[in-house]
């Protein structure tokens, strides 16, 4: 398979450091890891990017 056919999506991890409820949002420039994202909708913990990762599609 050619790389010409491959789109990969960049997606942020995102975890809250009291519940550990995770969630995952597609990149956005300017993140980065252990960013501190928002208040926990659960338990208003802190949320924090974890993660950076790409995940690739075959067209």
């Amino acid at each position: 398979m050619s790389d010409k056919n491959k789109i990969i999506t960049a997606y942020t991890l995102q975890q809250c450091n009291s519940c550990k409820e995770q969630s995952k949002q597609k990149f956005t420039e300017g993140d980065y890891v252990f960013q501190e994202i928002s208040k926990c909708s659960s338990c208003d913990g802190q949320v924090l990017v974890t993660k950076i990762f790409g995940e690739s599609l075959t067209q």
